[in-house]
């Protein structure tokens, strides 16, 4: 690939709601600017941005792929994002990468959710945006409906080209910038029957044009018109100044209105140079692009190819990096050398020498590089604010479908992990579980295929265990555990009396040594101690442990030859399980902090729901557009609340939950709980 100066270099993301044509647009995209042979059909498999076997089967975009191409100059990087809920969030990390949004929606349905959610992640890294209206080929097509649909949204747009016609008798479009038609690929004059609107959509063009700039604004009044030269300078800075969204009118699938918007993209979307800075990891500064500044640079995405290797794709923030070079890992403070730098383009990779800022690259095997790391020189570098990773909403139990494959499904679920940062593994240390987190059930089913795709690992997914905990709700005194055993020889013998009382919540279990005068020996009162503890590994009602108890011993006899540690311990044991039964016994369940955003007209709906989880409301706030309910639900009403949620509110609400505290469970609920751990158990045995 050519050389480019920073100033010829545009980077920027499709982004939008789930088959609204992002895909099919930067296919057409890259035929018109002659980056493939042939326009990619995501429906025909032969995309070159949806090139994974699952991406091909189920005709949607899974994660951000990246193609770098040249065109009249310019170096353009696309970035094609996923509009799936289950994997947006791919999407939301690719976006600090580029310098701006082309926010591509649907002419029949105009914008929906995911478009709201990846516009609003935009707005917040200050991107700029221009918009796109596809699929105007379609029976249900409405431009002016869906232009409205993005006001609606929160987009100050203003047509930038209009159609001509429309469905079936879709023809092409007039491009309001330069006040020309195009048909079939070519310049044309306007037709007569469309100048009057496209002379109407270029007043309000240059009418919004002039309301961002004074200037502008005080000549339009004043004579009533702007020159094209004003109009096309005053909508540059309008939009790279997050002013104004030009709205453009598209066909992917027929190739219509490509043309005007290939020239849009590298004339109004800023470089490098223009875009906003980007943030400092102290929190108090930041970097523009520069090439005389110290290398620095964001890992955006991981890709993993079992035959490859891992390959780190890397937004260059400033100055310029060669192969082989040195760097430092600033957010896991660790030191590497960079090997080849790669353009990408789709499943292809193209070597260069060197990259500077703006450049988006791949280099392989990065050793403790990981998605949203910062990247600098060695010595003296700038330190970037790393990329946030969004937090999973769903978690299921794995385990390997065969024993003897565990090793190989845990090493090969370590590397989808290095690849997707949204999915998350751990260990729950009460149930002693693993479990697998993601963005919603469809993110992990994908994600089991490909573990069976790529490593032949086969898993089970399960809904997890809820951690409940035993506790006591009244005091057991002088309770007598008891081991006396002869079979001739020497025996076993200890006595202990243990007085069992509840402690408050998050007090865990604490034994206290009361013992005077001798009636345990010294030696053996940790004996009595460790029985205690291991009892209160399983209680009585359903062999949770037991917490939030203090145990007492406060007497004992002994045998000066049968008595020793085992039998102490056993002692201790026995004492502690009558003594927790004796206590009035009940159930524990984790309680959640949730906070869930939800649009307003579904808050009641949705506290609504929350009530019938066994939630208590805390408080409501607004939150921009959304409204904010922050709830305390129990863990085992929340399991499968990602779907739940999604199906209350269209897809529009989000929610995240951390853990809170443990609570009584009611005795209804207890009653069901115990008996359930009882038959499992009895299975079992």
């Amino acid at each position: 690939m050519q050389e480019v100066e920073v100033t010829k270099t545009r980077s920027f993301a499709l982004i939008g709601h789930m088959a609204d044509g992002k895909t099919t647009l930067g296919e057409a995209l890259l035929h018109a600017a002659g980056a493939t042979d042939a326009t990619g059909s995501v429906d025909s498999g032969t995309s070159v941005l949806d090139f994974s076997p699952e991406e091909r089967d189920r005709h949607h975009t899974l994660s951000s792929s990246v193609f770098s191409f040249d065109w009249e100059g310019h170096r353009l990087t696309l970035v094609d994002t996923p509009g799936d809920s289950n994997f947006q969030a791919d999407g939301w990390i690719a976006l600090p990468a580029v310098d701006a949004a082309v926010l591509v929606i649907s002419a029949s349905d105009g914008a929906k959710v995911g478009s709201e959610r990846m516009l609003g992640k935009a707005q917040e890294l200050d991107l700029a945006a221009v918009a796109v209206i596809n699929g105007l080929d379609q029976d249900r097509a409405d431009f002016a409906a869906a232009l409205e649909s993005l006001r609606t949204a929160g987009a100050s747009v203003v047509e930038a080209s209009i159609p001509i016609g429309s469905g079936s008798d879709l023809s092409g479009c007039v491009d309001l910038i330069s006040m020309q038609a195009f048909v079939g690929g070519n310049a044309q004059p306007i037709p007569d029957d469309m100048a009057a609107e496209a002379t109407a959509a270029r007043a309000r063009l240059v009418e919004a044009v002039a309301e961002t700039d004074d200037e502008l604004l005080e000549r339009y009044l004043e004579e009533g018109e702007l020159d094209d030269e004003s109009v096309a300078r005053g909508l540059v800075t309008a939009v790279r100044t997050r002013q104004l969204v030009p709205v453009f009118a598209t066909s992917a699938l027929q190739g219509i209105g490509i043309q005007p918007l290939l020239s849009a993209l590298t004339e109004l979307l800023p470089s490098p140079l223009e875009r906003a800075p980007f943030a400092l990891a102290s929190g108090d500064g930041e970097i523009a692009a520069d090439a005389e500044a110290p290398f620095s640079a964001l890992v955006f995405k991981t890709s993993i190819d079992r035959y490859s290797g891992t390959l780190s794709f890397l937004r260059i923030v400033s100055g310029r990096l060669d192969h082989d070079t040195p760097i430092l890992n600033a957010t896991r403070d660790t030191r590497t050398r960079l090997g080849k730098l790669l353009v990408v383009r789709g499943e292809s990779h193209e070597e260069v020498p060197s990259a500077g800022p703006g450049d988006i690259v791949a280099v392989a095997k990065v050793k403790d590089a990981h998605t949203g790391d910062a990247l600098t020189s060695e010595k003296g570098g700038i330190v970037l604010a790393p990329i946030p990773i969004p937090e999973g909403v769903l978690s299921y139990a794995i385990e390997a479908h065969s024993s003897k494959d565990e090793d190989k499904v845990f090493t090969a679920l370590g590397r989808l992990v290095e690849e997707d940062p949204t999915l998350h593994l751990s260990r729950d240390p009460a149930t002693g579980e693993f479990l697998l987190t993601g963005m919603g059930e469809l993110h992990m089913r994908i994600t089991v295929r490909k573990l069976s795709r790529l490593y032949n690992a086969e898993v089970d997914l399960k809904t997890p265990k809820v951690p409940y905990r035993e506790t006591i709700t009244g005091t057991a005194a002088n309770v007598e555990g008891k081991l006396k055993k002869q079979t001739g020889g020497k025996g076993m013998f200890g006595v202990c009396f243990l007085t069992v009382e509840p402690l408050p919540r998050g007090g865990g279990v604490e034994f206290v040594d009361e013992i005077v005068g001798g009636a345990i020996p010294r030696n053996l009162i940790p004996a009595v101690e460790k029985g205690v503890l291991e009892s209160a590994e399983a209680g009585p009602l359903a062999g949770y442990p037991v917490v939030d108890v203090r145990v007492r011993c406060i007497d004992g006899k002994h045998h000066s030859v049968d008595s020793n540690e085992m039998a102490f311990k056993l002692a201790g044991s026995f004492g502690f399980k009558a003594g927790v039964e004796q206590a009035r016994p009940t159930l524990l369940e984790p309680i959640m902090k949730a906070e869930i955003t939800v649009p307003d007209d579904h808050v009641g709906d949705v506290m609504g729901d929350v009530s019938s989880r066994r939630g208590r409301v805390q408080n409501t706030e607004a939150r921009g557009a959304n409204q904010v309910i922050k709830a305390e639900v129990p863990m085992a009403e929340m399991l499968e609340y990602a779907s739940a949620l999604t199906s209350l509110t269209g897809g529009t609400g989000a929610f995240h939950m951390e853990f809170s505290h443990y609570d009584e469970v009611p005795a209804y609920e207890r009653d069901k709980i115990v008996a359930e751990a009882r038959r499992e158990r009895a299975a079992e045995s």
